[in-house]
């Protein structure tokens, strides 16, 4: 099968929608919104090694608001598939500046996140 291009844009522009929707579920603690985003699948995973589920990702966002700036989204269909890598500023106290890739599938027709990994940037 092959799939034009305008697809492909199509695709990417409803990546991007979801993964907004989702920074902003987290920042305001939203459950139902980041229940319905996550897979019931997905690997959360932190900079300091700490692999969380869904149950256990959701309820420490629900709880703690993160506050955070993603850049410089870079997004990549395979099909189903998506990745997206990206800059992430954490608004902790000192900040932390880390890289982030986020994979997200599409079940029937949303786009659900099933795995993310930060990998924290050394300090220059």
């Amino acid at each position: 099968m092959i799939l034009s291009v305008a697809c492909f844009g199509q695709a990417e522009e409803q990546v991007k929608a979801a993964h907004a929707e989702f920074v902003k579920a987290a920042k305001a603690g939203d459950e139902a919104a980041l229940k319905r985003l996550l897979a019931d699948e997905v690997q959360y995973s932190h900079s300091n090694t700490l692999l969380e589920n869904k149950t256990v990702a959701v309820a420490a966002l629900v709880k703690t608001k993160p506050t955070f700036d993603v850049t410089d989204e870079q997004i990549k269909v395979y099909g189903k598939t998506a990745t997206i890598r990206a800059k992430v500023i954490s608004k902790a106290t000192p900040p932390i500046n880390m890289t982030v890739l986020l994979v997200w599938v599409k079940n029937g027709k949303q786009w659900q996140l099933v795995q993310r990994q930060t990998t924290r940037v050394p300090a220059t």
